[in-house]
C-alpha cells in the first residue's frame, strides 16, 4: 500500500468516521449517485417500490384468514382512538406492541374504521417498511452500482414471503415485526449518523420507546449493541497499553504514534451506556403505565427448555428459519409451493455466507452494524430454543429478527462480491424469479374471513352481545365493526371465567355491560366445555346448533355469574 493510499485508509477508518470504509472500497462508496441526482432518484424509486410492494403485500396478506390476535391490536387501537389511550383496563398480552404497531394500527382504524381489513392493510404496510429498511441498512454508506447492488441483495432475499405460514407470521402476527421495523431504523441512524453526542441519545430513547412496547428488543438490540461497543472500548485499551493508537479496516490499527485515552472512545462508551439504560428506562415506562391505570401484561410462562423439548425446539427452529426465508419445502401444500421453496434456498445460502463472513470480522474497527446483528442473531435463536416455548411453526413469529438481520448482512459483505465477481447477470435472473414468485402469491385468491358465516347467523338471530371462548371472540367482533361483540372467557376450571388476556375488563361490567348467549365450538384452540357453562350459569332457555357451534342462550346478564 503506497503512502498516499495508506494515509485514507487511516483517515477514512479513524474513530471520527462512522460506518468507514477502506481505500479499495473507496471509489463505491463516492462513485455516481452521491450527488443531487442520484438522491433524487433513490428517494423516486423508493417511493415506486413502496407502493408496488406494499399492493403485493396486501394482496398476498388477503390471502390468509385473520384470527383473534391481530384483532386483538385492532380493538385495543379502536378503543385508544375513542378516547382511551392508556388502554386502562386491558389486559394486553405479553407484547403490547403500545409504542411500536399500536399506533400505526390507530390511524388505519381513524381512517378506515374497524374492519377485518384493518389487519390485513396494517400487516402490508409493516413489512413493506420492513423490506426497506433492510435494503437501506444493507447499502449503508455504500453508493453507485455498490449501494444499489447491496439494497437489492437484501431486499431481494426478503422480497417474496411463503404462501400460507410464512405470510401469517410475517404479515398478521402482530408480535415482533414491528420491533423489528424499529431495531432497524436505530440502527440505521448509528450507521449513518456522524460521531456526535446527540446520536447515542436518540438510540437510547428510541430503545427505551421500543421497550415499552417489546421486551425482545433487549435481545435483539440493546445488549447486542452494549456488547460490541464495550468490545471495541475493550479492544481500544489493550490497545492503547501496547502503544498502538487509531484503528485501520484491513489490519485492526496502525503504528504507534501516541496515546489518546479514553478521550478516543467516548462515543463507543456512550453508545454502550445508552444501550444498557434503555433497558430500565422501558421498564420504567411500563410501570408508569401501570401506576396511571394503563393497559396490563399478560404473563406468559416460559422455562428452560428440558433434553426432550430441546430436540423439539431444534427441529421446530430449523423449519421456522426455512419458513421466514421462504424456503420451507415441508409448509408447502403443491408441487409449485416446493419449487418456489427451493429456489429460496439460494437466499439461505447467501445469508449463510454473509453471516460466516460477518463472524470472521468480527473485530474489525468498521463493522459495529455487522457484529450487532451477529450477535442479535446468535441471541434470538439462542433464547427460542431454550427459554422461550416454542410450541408450534406459528411460534416462529419469536425468532422473525432474523430475516431481516440476515438479509442486511448478506447485503452489506456481499454485495461488492457480487460486483467484483459479475455475477450481475445471475443477480438479475434470481431477483426476477423472485418477483415473479411475489407476483403470483398477489393474485391468489382471498381467504374468506375466519367465522363470516358464524357472524352473520348471530346477526340473523338478533344475538348482538355473547361470550365465546378466545378463537372467535375478538375477531368476530372485529370484522362486525363492532355489530356483534363476542367476549373471551377461559374455560380451564370448573367454571368461566373472565379472560385476562388481550382483553378489557371494562367489556366485563354487569353494571355496563351484556352478554346473553354463549358460542361453544367443538373443534380448534381455546374451546371452552359446555360442563363449565352449566356449572357457571346453569340451564340454558335455548340452545341452537349451526355447523360446528352450539350457541346456548340465557335470559339473564351472563356476566354477572362470572368467576
Amino acid at each position: 500500500m503506497g503512502d498516499a493510499e495508506g494515509r485514507a485508509s487511516i483517515q477514512l477508518n479513524s474513530p471520527g468516521v462512522t460506518g468507514a470504509v477502506t481505500a479499495s472500497s473507496r471509489s463505491a462508496t463516492l462513485g455516481p449517485g452521491g450527488g443531487l441526482r442520484g438522491r433524487v432518484a433513490w428517494l423516486a424509486g423508493t417511493v415506486a417500490v413502496a407502493v408496488v410492494l406494499f399492493t403485493s403485500y396486501l394482496l398476498q396478506s388477503r390471502t390468509v384468514s385473520v384470527g383473534s390476535d391481530g384483532a386483538s391490536s385492532a380493538l385495543q387501537a379502536w378503543e385508544m382512538v375513542h378516547g382511551n389511550p392508556l388502554l386502562r383496563g386491558w389486559w394486553v398480552s405479553d407484547v403490547s406492541l403500545y409504542t411500536t404497531e399500536l399506533p400505526q394500527y390507530m390511524l388505519i382504524v381513524a381512517v378506515r374504521g374497524l374492519s377485518a381489513d384493518v389487519m390485513h392493510v396494517a400487516g402490508a404496510m409493516t413489512y413493506t417498511l420492513l423490506v426497506l429498511l433492510a435494503a437501506f441498512l444493507a447499502r449503508g454508506r455504500a453508493r453507485g452500482r455498490a449501494g444499489l447492488v447491496r439494497a437489492l441483495l437484501a431486499g431481494g432475499i426478503m422480497l417474496a414471503p411463503q404462501l400460507g405460514t410464512g405470510t401469517n407470521t410475517l404479515m398478521l402476527s402482530p408480535e415482533h415485526v414491528g420491533t423489528s421495523v424499529a431495531v432497524l431504523a436505530v440502527l440505521l441512524l448509528v450507521d449513518l449518523a456522524p460521531r456526535r453526542w446527540w446520536v447515542p441519545v436518540l438510540a437510547g430513547l428510541a430503545l427505551t420507546w421500543i421497550m415499552v412496547a417489546d421486551e425482545l428488543v433487549a435481545i435483539i438490540a440493546a445488549v447486542p449493541l452494549a456488547l460490541v461497543c464495550a468490545i471495541r472500548v475493550n479492544q481500544g485499551a489493550i490497545m492503547r497499553r501496547a502503544g498502538w493508537s487509531a484503528p485501520t479496516g484491513k489490519t485492526g490499527w496502525s503504528a504507534p504514534t501516541g496515546n489518546r485515552g479514553w478521550r478516543a472512545q467516548w462515543y463507543e462508551l456512550s453508545l454502550a451506556v445508552a444501550a444498557v439504560m434503555s433497558i430500565p428506562a422501558g421498564l420504567a415506562g411500563v410501570a408508569l403505565i401501570k401506576a396511571l391505570g394503563g393497559w396490563q401484561i399478560g404473563t406468559l410462562h416460559t422455562h428452560l427448555a428440558g433434553r426432550a423439548a430441546l430436540a423439539t425446539n431444534v427441529r421446530l427452529t430449523g423449519q421456522g428459519l426455512l419458513e421466514l426465508f421462504g424456503a420451507d419445502p415441508f409448509g408447502a401444500g403443491s408441487g409449485r409451493a416446493v419449487v418456489f421453496a427451493v429456489a429460496h434456498l439460494i437466499g439461505v445460502v447467501m445469508v449463510a455466507w454473509g453471516f460466516g463472513l460477518a463472524v470472521r470480522r468480527f473485530l474489525r474497527r468498521d463493522g459495529i452494524i455487522e457484529s450487532v446483528l451477529v450477535i442479535a442473531i446468535v441471541l434470538n435463536v439462542i433464547a427460542y430454543l431454550t427459554v422461550i416455548t416454542a410450541t408450534n411453526i406459528l411460534s416462529t413469529s419469536e425468532i422473525t429478527a432474523v430475516l431481516p438481520f440476515g438479509a442486511v448482512l448478506a447485503g452489506r459483505l456481499l454485495g461488492e462480491r457480487v460486483l467484483a465477481a459479475r455475477a450481475g447477470l445471475a443477480m438479475g435472473v434470481v431477483l426476477a424469479g423472485y418477483a415473479a414468485m411475489l407476483g403470483f402469491s398477489a393474485v391468489q385468491p382471498a381467504a374468506a374471513p375466519l367465522y363470516v358465516n358464524l357472524t352473520a347467523y348471530l346477526r340473523a338471530h338478533h344475538l348482538t352481545s355473547g361470550i365465546s371462548g378466545y378463537a372467535e371472540a375478538n375477531i368476530v367482533t372485529a370484522q362486525s365493526g363492532g355489530a356483534v361483540s363476542l367476549r373471551p372467557v377461559d374455560g380451564k376450571g370448573r367454571y368461566l371465567t373472565a379472560r385476562k388476556w388481550a382483553a378489557s375488563t371494562a367489556w366485563y361490567d354487569p353494571a355496563t355491560q351484556r352478554a346473553d348467549f354463549l358460542v361453544l365450538a367443538t373443534a380448534g384452540a381455546y374451546r371452552v366445555s359446555s360442563q363449565a357453562a352449566l356449572a357457571t350459569f346453569g340451564p340454558p332457555v335455548r340452545t341452537y346448533r349451526y355447523r360446528g357451534y352450539t350457541i346456548m342462550v340465557w335470559n339473564e346478564n351472563l356476566f354477572a355469574h362470572l368467576r
